[in-house]
């Protein structure tokens, strides 16, 4: 099973994709998945970054390919500019996206939304057997990207990653909606 099929696998075929010339140098793009993790979600993922040797805060390398899952359709236009942006940043600077990080939003990306950050996650909506893909050629980490909320921001400086992390692993599916209310 190539990543490929392993993404399939877990959101289903891939429904469209979209392409730049400057990722496609790269041989990178991005796909569409309707329906996952949930019913009435979108996925956009990347595809070809995991061919791309990333480097750890600690120097071990790692391959990743990164993704946003959402209900808002007509939000495809800014996930795209954000996939876009944080895969042109991995790829200009072979940095790894570390779990538990969050960047500050683009702000071209999310205008009419409150959000103030993107944070680094696990993809703890999808089976367990997403988060990480054993290949014959290498291991490919699939990286969730969440919007979060300056009160969200606050509360990861205050409180630390592992507290947020619990309360992102009580919600069932309300980080899918960017209409959402800050959890903290």
């Amino acid at each position: 099973m190539n990543y490929l099929e392993h993404l399939e696998s877990h959101c289903g075929e891939f429904t469209n994709q979209f392409e730049t010339d400057d990722l496609l140098e790269q041989a990178v793009q991005f796909l569409q998945f309707d329906d996952s993790p949930m019913t009435d979600t979108f996925t956009l993922s990347t595809l070809g970054l995991h061919w791309h040797t990333l480097q750890n805060e600690d120097g071990t390398q790692t391959h990743q390919e990164l993704f946003l899952s959402f209900k808002q359709k007509r939000s495809y236009e800014d996930v795209l500019e954000l996939l876009w942006q944080l895969t042109t940043h991995a790829l200009e600077t072979h940095h790894a996206f570390k779990l538990g990080e969050y960047f500050e939003l683009p702000p071209n990306v999310f205008k009419r939304l409150n959000f103030s950050a993107i944070y680094v996650a696990t993809p703890f909506y999808f089976n367990e057997s997403f988060h990480v893909y054993e290949g014959d050629e290498q291991t490919v980490v699939p990286v969730w990207f969440i919007p979060i909320f300056p009160s969200e921001e606050a509360f990861i400086e205050a409180n630390g990653v592992e507290r947020f992390n619990e309360v992102l692993y009580k919600t069932d599916d309300a980080l899918l909606d960017l209409k959402r209310k800050p959890l903290v």
